[in-house]
């Protein structure tokens, strides 16, 4: 893994290299702030339906200590599910084409994100990031303290073209029949996640600098993840099937250019 002039590159146990832009303070910022409304909103409402409930039963007043507890547990759990559940993204993170990644280039795990969310409460004192903010401008990986402690980055996320709910993009992906090796039906429109289009593509640009024995490993792997994803695409070659996917992508960004 190297860091350099804000980028960050990653090399796959496959000798693969994932190149990823690092977020700076002022994307990051903006995104926070977006966040943070949401949490607010979420908050408010929780406590204006609990004031609501106790104008009809006022013995329920005895509960406002637990409910503001309730409404710190979800401002806490929206970063953690959706870091965790959504690729790494909040709803502020997607608005502005933000991720969390860990350090082998893969959407931050459970644990990581756990931890990098437990942490911001330091990275808020002592107010608004006081903290974060500083050291994610100190610090030549441009991780606030939070990410330190989870090994995470943020980096850019390019917004996928469709299909808002999931950093997914479409492309129109053709069946292959295994024994003529030609296409046997009208291209269909698959979904492909955006993590295994970019391994595609950085398989292809690479393929012919690796040794043989890398190639058919790393295919062996890609192309595994692949059958999983398109079951009905039946290429039984690995590094053709790779190829093929490559070309079907490629022409789904010629045709929407």
């Amino acid at each position: 893994m190297t860091i350099a002039m804000g980028r960050l590159e990653i090399e796959t146990p496959d000798h693969v290299v994932l190149r990823f832009q690092l977020a700076g303070a002022g994307n990051r910022g903006f995104a926070a702030m977006a966040d943070f409304v949401i949490v607010f909103v979420l908050m408010f409402a929780i406590g204006f339906a609990f004031q609501k409930l106790t104008e009809i039963d006022p013995s329920l007043d005895d509960w406002s200590g637990w409910v503001v507890l309730f409404e710190l547990l979800i401002a806490w759990l929206y970063f953690v599910l959706l870091e965790w559940l959504w690729n790494g993204q909040t709803i502020g993170k997607r608005f502005f084409g933000l991720r969390v990644i860990s350090e082998d280039g893969e959407p931050a795990r459970f644990v990581a994100v756990v931890v990098r969310n437990l942490v911001r409460v330091v990275d808020f004192l002592p107010f608004f990031y006081g903290f974060g903010l500083v050291t994610l401008i100190v610090s030549s990986r441009s991780q606030r303290l939070g990410d330190y402690a989870g090994g995470t980055f943020v980096v850019r996320a390019p917004r996928p073209r469709r299909n808002w709910s999931a950093l997914r993009t479409l492309s129109a992906l053709p069946r292959w029949s295994l024994a003529e090796g030609e296409k046997a039906a009208a291209p269909t429109l698959r979904v492909l996640p955006g993590e295994a289009q970019r391994l595609v593509r950085e398989f292809v640009l690479r393929e012919q600098k690796l040794t043989p024995a890398a190639r058919t490993a790393l295919a062996r792997q890609l192309a595994e993840r692949l059958r999983g994803l398109l079951p009905e695409f039946q290429v039984a070659d690995d590094v053709e099937l790779i190829r093929t996917v490559a070309r079907s992508l490629r022409a789904k960004g010629d045709e929407n250019r």
